[in-house]
């Protein structure tokens, strides 16, 4: 067949259909969506099992569980849902897994769509599990294919970091094979295999030092680490990265570089590393988002006694705050090689240009609205409450918030200004797939612990920014039919809300406002769902 023009996320999903997923498991979060999109799309072609999850926790759960019971599995998530499946990911790393399990977790330097900046990179060494990330498209389609060889083969997790440029980089490609035909693995049930417990934690902990061994040894001679040049000047750039430095010397002097490229972030290859480090009499380490790779490259120096001065963002000579563009990058090569002289300049006043693309969802959004006539009520009720939000699309009406952390928090941020003694009502305000995620434990903690916050969840029919996933709200979608719907209001009341009002889409705006009013001037845990479907949702 002819290939494709086909982007990062779609190269990812077509090595794991070549791999031979049988399940594929994540929370909607870009970088990450887009594959798992592609292969919920191509679900029924390829016979693999495509769920969306409520967090990211019991998405990494279920692709445990499809692992033990002989399935290949792939998860999606992002960086920061990498925190909250980061609890099962520190024992399933002392168990290991039976048939392949993958994690593609994306990254998002600059933060273009996340409330922080993380550089997820150093939970390679924190759980011991080695770390992969593509240059191009193309190398990301056989990167997946080899992590789910090499994750059965060791029987480790294998974590696959991609970042938010990577995801929308386009590259011709032919249409992914049918699957690899392997005998089918079947469930693993041997005794404590699964358990992690005092009797085995050390000797499960021993066996993953002596894999991080064979794969240090193994990851010298992988194809996605390479170096390219004689030298005596070094760079090193480790995955996408080392595209934007391939573009940004196009055409310049190479003759006196020794290019260090890194497909594997952890563990690292030494001996190659070793290598580089004598080759070279300086050298400069460009990467996203910290000084992740320089600082590990200075301990490969020292124990071998190889110490040429090594360059980067501690010392100055690489920007370490947001995405690294080309023209940051060229900006760095002016200052380490005589006479830089590449084909095309790239300049910060064109910086836009290089900043990936990411499709806009905030025209015409109701949240402003819905939380200026809530805060136009507050003042006419003489109050001037706080307003804790959680991420989402409540950031289209962020000049209302007075604080905003992650998924989840706002319930316990309002409980605790309560407890601090504010004086002012305080209210936490949710999106439909927040309450979902991680709110239900903080609403049943406020209530066992007479806590009084006013929730208002905003439901606007899904996970807008990252797709308009469905919520369970409606039900989720299986592959021949909807899942039972699980209701906001039913949760709410389970959990012991003692008030709750349902404002409806076809609601004027006046009732809007009486409910406010009345949500307003009442002293106990109450709960306004405001129900205004996103007109990007189908």
């Amino acid at each position: 067949m002819p290939a494709q023009k086909i982007n990062g996320d779609r190269s990812l999903a077509w090595g794991a259909i070549e791999a031979g997923i049988r399940m594929v498991t994540g929370y909607p979060g870009s970088p990450g969506t887009g594959t798992f999109n592609a292969l919920a799309e191509t679900a029924r072609d390829y016979g693999h099992h495509a769920e969306w999850c409520i967090n990211e926790r019991i998405a990494l759960d279920m692709a445990a569980g499809a692992s033990q019971g002989g399935k290949r599995a792939l998860v999606c998530i992002k960086s920061v849902g990498m925190n909250v499946a980061l609890d099962t990911l520190m024992v399933l790393n002392m168990t290991g897994v039976h048939a392949g399990l993958v994690i593609l977790m994306g990254d998002d330097p600059g933060a273009w769509g996340s409330q922080n900046e993380q550089d997820t990179r150093a939970l390679g060494p924190l759980a011991e599990l080695p770390m992969l990330e593509p240059a191009t498209p193309g190398e990301g389609r056989q990167i997946v294919r080899f992590a789910f060889d090499l994750s059965e083969s060791l029987r480790t997790v294998v974590i696959i970091r991609i970042t938010r440029s990577f995801s929308v980089r386009e590259e011709d490609l032919s249409p992914p094979s049918p699957p690899r035909t392997r005998p089918a693995l079947p469930p693993d049930r041997e005794p404590m295999r699964w358990v992690s417990s005092l009797r085995n934690c050390i000797s499960n902990h021993h066996r993953l030092h002596q894999t991080v061994r064979k794969l240090a040894d193994r990851f010298d001679s992988l194809p996605f680490n390479r170096l390219e040049g004689p030298g005596p000047r070094g760079i090193l750039a480790g995955g996408f990265v080392y595209t934007k430095l391939k573009e940004a010397l196009a055409g310049a002097d190479t003759s006196n570089l020794c290019i260090l490229k890194l497909g594997a972030l952890y563990p690292l290859p030494g001996d190659l590393i070793a290598q580089f480090l004598k080759t070279c009499n300086e050298v400069l380490v460009l990467e996203e988002v910290d000084p992740y790779l320089e600082d590990a490259v200075k301990t490969v120096g020292y124990d071998i006694g190889a110490t040429p001065p090594i360059l980067g963002k501690r010392t100055g000579h690489v920007n370490w705050e947001g995405e690294l563009f080309r023209w940051h990058i060229q900006q760095a090569l002016d200052a380490f090689i005589p006479d830089f002289s590449p084909t095309r300049r790239y300049t910060r006043a064109e910086w836009e240009k290089e900043k990936p693309y990411r499709k806009a969802y905030c025209a015409g959004c109701p949240y402003l609205e819905i939380l200026t006539a809530f805060r136009e009520e507050a003042v006419a009720l003489g109050q001037n409450p706080f307003l804790a939000g959680d991420p989402g699309c409540v950031v289209v009406a962020v000049r209302h918030l007075d604080t905003k952390l992650c998924m989840g928090s706002s319930i316990g941020v309002a409980a605790g200004l309560e407890k601090a003694g504010v004086p002012e009502r305080t209210v936490a305000v949710i999106g439909d797939s927040s309450f979902y995620h991680t709110s239900i434990n903080a609403l049943i903690h406020a209530r066992a612990t007479g806590a009084t916050p006013l929730l208002i969840v905003l439901d606007n029919g899904g996970s807008l920014t990252t797709g308009g996933q469905p919520t369970p709200d409606r039900g989720l979608p299986l592959p021949e039919k909807t899942g039972p719907p699980v209701g906001i209001r039913d949760l709410a009341a389970a959990c012991g809300v003692e008030s709750i009002w349902t404002v409806e889409a076809t609601d004027p705006e006046d009732r809007m406002r009486a409910v406010f009013r009345e949500a307003l001037a009442t002293d106990r845990l109450a709960l306004v769902i405001v129900r205004k479907p996103c007109k990007h949702i189908e």
